[in-house]
């Protein structure tokens, strides 16, 4: 490791002439640099993955007591580069850095992340990583993997790699400012780039203008198919008609969920130990600030910021087709609703768990999730415009050995003990081992539901919103317990094959939670799915809509999110720029266009009387 005496640096030699005449070189190019401490790599804009391998030097093999690890990057582009380590028998543990334009940094990743602690998103100064894996062993490194698959041109300028015995920490190592007051990228420009109030003003008013003139979309009051009617129980139901599924609104009508995800009136960046990214900040902004209400309280006041704020988010999203407020949107919604929508509960935050599995055996468990489900749920049993509850989100814990973390937790549980007399009873195989990772989802998952329709018989159980639907099956047999199978799915198309396998699985309706669609625009991250441009967005946006409502299983896809995240990173880092609206409250045309051309489409294409578009988004 780095001493810091003699600076004796394992990883010296990784950029050195010799060691790149070793590298594998597929696609990028690499230039060295003259001081043979760092490299310039350039990423042509593919479809396929560029990738870099380079020898690992043997003196810098053992990973395993590792401090830090640091390399100073620079970058032209936000799309995200990986580095990865390979192992001598092959396995692979990777970080995707998350890099901003133009502004040089010093990455440093701690030694505790690289083995035992889970990093997911995490946001640094003038960056973010990402890793999603679980660990493995680090003791034999035989190379380091840099590789990209971005869809525009980027250069990537790579320096001074080291290995440290002790914490060292990430850094800007330019001054700023990088983000001026309107919360916008200051060395990029682009049509429509705020930079007056006044300019400001002027949008808002034309947009105000624009929602005067709004389509048609023959909806009912809750946001149903007129022309299909069944008997109304007062609040939404799940229902098959001529082997396709439905929700029902409170009226009878059949209802398909277009929701948008994330209707908040807050979006909040980190300040503190990052002052010198931004300009012009108050003085009450030591720690965050929120360029979005900055913005936005110019438009709706300060007094009754929130009451107008939501008037006009209503307007907006009747205007653009939209009949749900979906995921994380702000509690203002629900409150006298003119939408219907959804509630994330806040349920099992607190007590006993491995990696977010509860202790569902104790009886503090249930006693919890029971005190839980009353105080969020009782309030709105009575309230029409509710769909329903999801439960969780995008959890970890059916990948992350949850098993042997209850076996091997010094702390006796009822979990535990259950488990250890499953084991014994059955025998520790791998199939004894599916059996009970569906016993244990089941009882989790039903005991929830149970505690939810105790609080509020009247609306329905969404479930778990599963990433990719990816979660092993005998955990997606289990989700039968509740009223609909919740899945977020990020791609150009929902994958046909993986929803009908999971409603196949649990014979239950399925929602789509989350999709979306960014781009290299504006110095933000171009999100889990990228197109070319602005307008590729809402044809993107379209083809993935209409071939989600094409599905006879699923009952509604939902957009995430509303507005673009802060240029500089939400609370984990991530800085998409994916939204029906800039941080400037200000809509993106081509967003709204096709948005309301499918949805005066959505609900022939459900019913299979009218196809989805063929147009594909165009990537690069």
């Amino acid at each position: 490791m780095v001493n810091a005496n003699t600076g004796a640096n394992p990883l010296g030699e990784i950029f050195n002439a010799d060691n790149l005449a070793r590298a594998v070189i597929k696609g990028a190019d690499l230039q060295p640099g003259q001081d043979g401490a760092s490299v310039t790599i350039h990423f042509p804009a593919t479809d396929e993955l560029h990738t870099i391998v380079l020898p690992m030097p043997p003196e810098a093999a053992d990973w395993s007591a590792v401090g830090t690890f640091t390399l100073e990057v620079e970058s032209t582009s936000t799309v995200a580069f990986s580095i990865r380590l390979v192992t001598a028998n092959k396995e692979k543990f990777s970080y995707a850095i998350h890099p901003f334009v133009d502004v040089p940094v010093r990455v440093a990743i701690s030694g505790e992340t690289m083995r035992h602690k889970y990093t997911n998103h995490s946001q640094f100064k003038g960056y973010w990583l990402s890793n999603w894996r679980n660990h493995i062993d680090l003791s034999e490194v035989v190379a380091l993997e840099i590789d990209s698959k971005p869809n525009v041109d980027m250069t990537v300028h790579l320096r001074n790699p080291a290995l440290h015995d002790g914490i060292v920490k990430d850094a800007i190592l330019a001054d700023g400012p990088f983000v001026d007051q309107f919360g916008q990228w200051i060395s990029l420009d682009w049509p429509g780039k705020i930079s007056s109030v006044k300019q400001l003003k002027r949008a808002w008013a034309q947009e105000d203008a624009q929602l005067l003139d709004s389509p048609e979309f023959g909806f009912s009051r809750y946001g149903g198919w007129k022309e299909a009617r069944l008997p109304a129980t007062g609040f939404f139901r799940t229902t098959e008609v001529d082997g396709r599924w439905w929700l029902v609104d409170p009226d009878g009508y059949l209802f398909y969920s277009v929701g948008m995800d994330c209707v908040r009136h807050e979006s909040k960046t980190r300040v503190a130990g990052r002052e010198k990214l931004f300009s012009n900040l108050p003085r009450d902004t030591l720690k965050r600030t929120d360029f979005y209400r900055r913005n936005a309280r110019l438009r709706y006041g300060e007094k009754d910021y929130v009451e107008n704020w939501k008037e006009k988010q209503n307007e907006r999203l009747r205007s653009w087709g939209f009949n749900t407020v979906a995921n994380w949107s702000d509690a203002a919604m629900w409150k006298a609703p003119a939408i219907p929508f959804v509630i994330a509960l806040k349920m099992n935050q607190s007590g006993k768990n491995w990696h977010r599995f509860p202790d569902v055996f104790s009886q503090a468990f249930e006693q919890r999730i029971a005190a839980e489900a009353e105080a969020q749920c009782a309030p709105y049993k009575d309230e029409p415009m509710l769909i329903g509850y999801f439960t969780g989100n995008e959890e970890r814990w059916p990948h992350r050995n949850f098993i042997d973390q209850i076996i091997d937790d010094p702390e006796p549980t009822a979990t535990q003990a259950y488990v250890n007399d499953f084991l014994k009873e059955h025998g520790d195989t791998e199939n004894s081992r599916e059996q009970l990772v569906e016993g244990l989802a089941r009882t989790y998952f039903k005991k929830v539901t149970e505690a939810i329709r105790k609080a509020d018989p009247n609306h329905l159980v969404l479930g778990i919103r599963w990433a990719g639907g990816r979660a092993p099956d005998a955990v997606v047999r289990a989700n039968d317990v509740f009223d609909v199978f919740s899945i977020n799915f990020y791609s150009f198309r929902p994958d046909e094959e993986r929803v009908r396998h999971v409603h196949n699985l649990t014979g239950l309706p399925v929602i789509i939670g989350e999709f979306h669609f960014g781009t290299v625009d504006r110095g933000f991250a171009p999100a889990l799915v990228s197109v070319k441009n602005q307008r590729e967005r809402g044809v993107a946006y379209k083809y993935y809509a209409e071939h989600a409502a094409a599905l006879p299983m699923l009952v509604g896809a939902h957009y995430f999110q509303y507005f673009e995240q802060p240029v500089t990173g939400r609370f984990d880092g991530e800085n998409f720029g994916f939204g029906f609206l800039d941080q400037q409250d200000i809509p993106f045309p081509d967003m709204i266009r096709f948005a309301r051309d499918t949805h005066r489409r959505i609900y022939p294409i459900h019913f299979g009387t009218v196809e989805a578009t063929n147009q594909e988004a165009l990537v690069r």
